[in-house]
């Protein structure tokens, strides 16, 4: 019989880059880069976004599509609301594909359906101790693993961006999920379009990153 092992909540370290990729800004990106996060922040018609990837896998296990997020920064220095939702966001690789962003609670569902025996939140762990082990060598081979042993699927919609809505003075940040594997790929750009006034006009942001291979 399996012995059981409950676990408590863990720090999760972020370990992005970690191994077989870097992602990091392209030197030409039109913005700021700030080389210690490795994002680029642009500023149009007095917004500014700051972007960043921060998982390279949101789930460290073998899985049939792979799901990266990014972090997102949206300040609004405007004198009226603005409005930037994760859905007006696209991911584009250097080839042309294009992957459009997938929502959280479409993702909290892909990876609470794959986590059988994991304790229900707010008790993240395993339930026996060999599933949790079994975890923790497969993390050990995998040096590009973001999180261990997993990434809670309740945290998942409480760290994604908000609706987008910006006041004026104001700034929202969050997460935006997409199923794609950045360490494919050669490199690739995040594209937003925020909408400055409801229906007439709206400005785009860019951000172009190189992934390096080692």
């Amino acid at each position: 019989m399996k012995k059981r092992l409950f676990i408590l909540p863990l720090m999760l370290t972020i370990l992005v880059g970690c191994g077989g990729v870097s992602i990091v800004p392209r030197p030409d990106s039109a913005g700021q880069i700030n080389s210690q996060e490795l994002s680029i922040t642009q500023t149009n018609e007095q917004v500014s976004v700051t972007a960043r990837v921060m998982d390279l896998e949101v789930r460290p296990y073998q899985m049939e599509q792979n799901i990266c997020s990014f972090m997102v920064q949206v300040k609004n220095n405007r004198a009226k609301k603005i409005y930037l939702p994760a859905d007006r966001f696209i991911l584009a690789d250097s080839h042309g594909n294009q992957y459009r962003p997938v929502s959280p609670e479409k993702i909290r569902k892909i990876v609470a359906s794959l986590d059988p025996y994991l304790i229900p939140y707010p008790y993240v762990g395993y339930y026996y101790e060999g599933d949790a082990e079994r975890a923790r060598i497969r993390n050990e081979f995998n040096s590009e693993t973001t999180y261990f042993p997993t990434k809670n699927p309740q945290n998942i919609a409480l760290e994604a961006l908000p609706d987008g809505k910006v006041e004026a003075g104001k700034q929202i940040s969050g997460l935006i999920y997409f199923l794609a594997d950045l360490r494919t790929m050669d490199g690739f750009t995040l594209e937003g379009s925020a909408v400055l006034s409801k229906g007439v006009k709206s400005t785009d942001f860019i951000f172009p990153f190189t992934v390096v291979k080692k």
